[in-house]
Parts: C-alpha cells; structure tokens; sequence
C-alpha cells in the first residue's frame, strides 16, 4: 500500500478511536445527546437516526414518517455523507442508530465503540459500482493503469474498488487513489481531476456518463458480498428494546411495501429524492432487499441460537480492514457473533404473526 494511503486510513481511524473515548469519559453521569437518556435503565423519550440518502428501505420510513409512527416518540432523522461520519456520530453518542456500509460497520464493531449490528438494509447490486469517465478511455478495470481513481476510504465501495484492481491483476501503486466523499467525488468528476470511481447512489447516477465498468453484484459473484446494514448504541439498546423492534418493523414494512406495492414505493421514493420515477425505480433495483423472515436465514443474520452468515462476512471484513492498516488487529470471532443481533428482528416477526 502506499505510504500516503496509509496515512490517510490511519488518520480516518485514529479520528473515530478519539471520538470514542471521548466519548466514553465525556457521557458518563450526563444526558446522551441522541436519545436524552442519562443511564442505560432510563427510557428514551427521543430517539435519533444517523442515515445516508440511499434509495432503500430506510428511505421510504422516514418518508412515511414510520419512524415516528412505530416508537411512538420524538424521532429526528440526521444526515450523513458517509459512514464514517456515522460512525463518528455513534461513538459521540449523538445517534442511537446508524445506516453505513459493512466496511465502516465492521470497523465500529472491531473498535469496540459498543454497537450492535441489526438490520441489512440492502446487500449491494448495481447501486454501488465502479465507473469510468468516458474521456479516461478506460473500458475495463485493467485499463485503469496510471488512472487517478477517487473512492470513499474505509467504505464498501473501497473495499470492493481494492478487490476489484486485485481482481484485474492490478495493485495500488499502478493507480493513484484518493480517499473522497460522495460530494467530492461529484465535483472532482465534473472537474475531470479523477478518472474513475466507485461510489454509490444516488451520485452514480448524478455523475452523468460514464462507462461501468463492474457493479457490486459483479463482486459479490466473485466472493465479495457487501451490504448496507443498521448499528445501535448497545446501551440505547438495553435501555429500550422496544425502540429498537418498532426500528425494525418500520423498515420491514418498507421492504414489504417495496415487495407487495412496487408503484408505492418507488413514487415514495422518487418524491422524496426528487428523482423521476424511471430513476427511483432504476437505483431501488440496484440492490437486493431482504425481507424480516429472509434476513434470519442462514445466509444472513441467522437466529439467536444459530447465528448466519454474517458473522463470518464481517469478520473476513476485519481482515481486510487490517490489511489496509484500519485496524491494529482483528478481533476474536466471538465479537461479532456478539454484535450480529437478529434477536429484535425475531421479535418484529413474532409481532407480525
């Protein structure tokens, strides 16, 4: 790797780790600024969701206002531009759930910033790609030698971005990659100051033209499955089970409505993205969506006395994270079978029956 990637991932972690010990001396004994719970036994009387602008099921809850309508109380929804941000969020304590990638949850859950991994929202398709601009002349992901490449660090997109150039026979240093957010990536594109980048939606579909180069679901045919995912505050948690079901159910009955009522959900969405229909329809199909009863299956959360798949995927995930100097080491195995919580999943379903 090069020495100035490694300085920038270890940068990145080294602000999350500090975060999260401020926060651990800085919130004992005083109200946690997501859920206004000043100890783990008191309820929470507001409740705040971290959340990325994503076509998927989160979407469509907050724009129903399901949040809200399932928990009962004070619901504030607080956008971010990546998961590191989220997780930035967490460890401060100024959310109590947070949407980010595997990558980013993965390295919460390794940095022992107390959270519990609950939900997959989406295991990623065509809605996070590789792309190249058109004038780069790049039409594989081989043809990106000497490329300047742009990607979130420490992210899904990164993580398949890395496997993908090993994948074409290329490493690191036949490219020059650069750690940049959404926002960025957007401007850097229309600057033609980058020639390719891996990146989500909805700014995949903000750059305009370019040629796809693989998608998501290239990689995870290749052995590389990623996946957007929920973390809670394990403490909020504790405190308030209940919270965390109606969580659950709301984004469960996104996914239903996006299952049963396809028209629905993908007005819902477009309206509250400000996409056409065509492209609301086109993003949400980018990705696979797991209903309650399919994400405690074997290959995903599994159940509370056998836990999936996912165990295992975070925990190759923590390797990766290693390789790339984002961690010091990986974590026992039994810390993620601990943090992968389907149990609040189990009790959405026993409610629906």
């Amino acid at each position: 790797m090069k020495n100035r990637t490694k300085k920038i991932l270890a940068a990145i972690v080294a602000g999350t780790m500090t975060m999260a010990l401020l926060s651990g001396c800085g919130n004992s004994g005083s109200k946690s600024s997501g859920s206004g719970s000043s100890e783990s036994s008191e309820k929470a009387t507001k409740v705040v969701i971290g959340t990325q602008e994503m076509p998927n099921d989160e979407g469509i809850a907050k724009a129903m206002d399901s949040f809200s309508k399932e928990m009962g109380v004070e619901v504030e929804i607080k956008q971010f531009d990546s998961g590191k941000d989220v997780n930035t969020a967490l460890a401060s304590g100024s959310i109590d759930f947070g949407l980010l990638g595997s990558c980013p949850a993965t390295l919460a859950i390794a940095q022992d910033l107390g959270v519990e991994c609950i939900w997959i929202h989406e295991v990623l398709g065509a809605t996070e790609s590789f792309v190249a601009r058109n004038e780069s002349g790049a039409k594989t992901v081989a043809d990106l030698k000497g490329k300047t490449i742009a990607t979130p660090f420490a992210s899904t997109a990164h993580f398949s971005a890395l496997h993908a150039l090993e994948e074409a026979g290329l490493s690191e240093s036949d490219v020059t990659l650069l750690d940049m957010q959404p926002s960025e990536i957007y401007a850097a594109w229309q600057n033609g100051q980058i020639d390719a980048t891996y990146v989500w939606e909805p700014t995949l579909t903000e750059l305009g033209d370019g040629t796809v180069l693989l998608t998501s679901a290239d990689m995870a045919d290749a052995g590389y499955m990623t996946s957007n995912v929920e973390l809670v505050r394990t403490e909020f948690a504790e405190a308030n089970p209940e919270l965390v079901t109606a969580y659950i159910k709301a984004v469960s009955g996104a996914v239903d409505l996006y299952k049963n009522t396809e028209d629905e959900a993908v007005s819902t969405i477009a309206k509250a993205m400000e996409l056409s229909t065509d492209a609301a329809a086109s993003q949400m199909s980018g990705s696979i969506w797991l209903t309650a009863e399919e994400q405690l299956g074997a290959d995903y959360f599994g159940t509370s006395d056998a836990k999936g798949a996912l165990v295992q995927n975070l925990y190759d995930t923590a390797a990766f994270l290693k390789d790339q100097g984002s961690i010091a080491e990986v974590p026992d195995k039994s810390v993620f079978e601990k943090a992968v919580n389907g149990s609040y999943i189990e009790e959405a379903v026993k409610a629906a029956k």
